[in-house]
């Protein structure tokens, strides 16, 4: 989290929220990519298929992750672990539809990125 100054100074529950908040930005930054690659018409049927499946995994996750930080903050720590739990899935689901047929993710470095910011909000959680 050394990206955000303000995690060197923080206490625990500071740096669930900045991962959290880290991966919200992951998922809108992935969503705009996606968009831009549906707008390849190069790509195969198989592909455009799985963004399409990505594009509505990454959009729940945007909810998902709003509303487990308002949780987290009212002191309902399970919900929000299960809640950050389906966004860490969603990023796994994303990477394994390409995966099923062979195909290369273009989202493999955010579905990682995602994982690990998920990973990390719930290790603190």
């Amino acid at each position: 989290l050394p990206v955000v100054p303000v995690s060197h100074s923080t206490n625990l529950e500071g740096l669930a929220i900045i991962a959290m908040e880290l991966a919200l930005e992951n998922v809108t930054n992935t969503l705009a990519t996606i968009e831009k690659l549906l707008g390849d018409e190069s790509l195969d049927n198989y592909v455009i298929g799985c963004l399409t499946d990505c594009l509505e995994l990454y959009s729940d996750a945007v909810w998902r992750i709003v509303d487990s930080v308002d949780v987290f903050l009212s002191g309902n720590y399970e919900v929000s672990k299960i809640w950050m739990s389906s966004v860490m899935e969603a990023a796994s689901t994303c990477q394994q539809g390409f995966e099923e047929k062979g195909e290369v993710s273009p989202l493999t470095e955010e579905n990682y990125n995602l994982f690990q910011l998920c990973g990390i909000a719930l290790c603190i959680i």
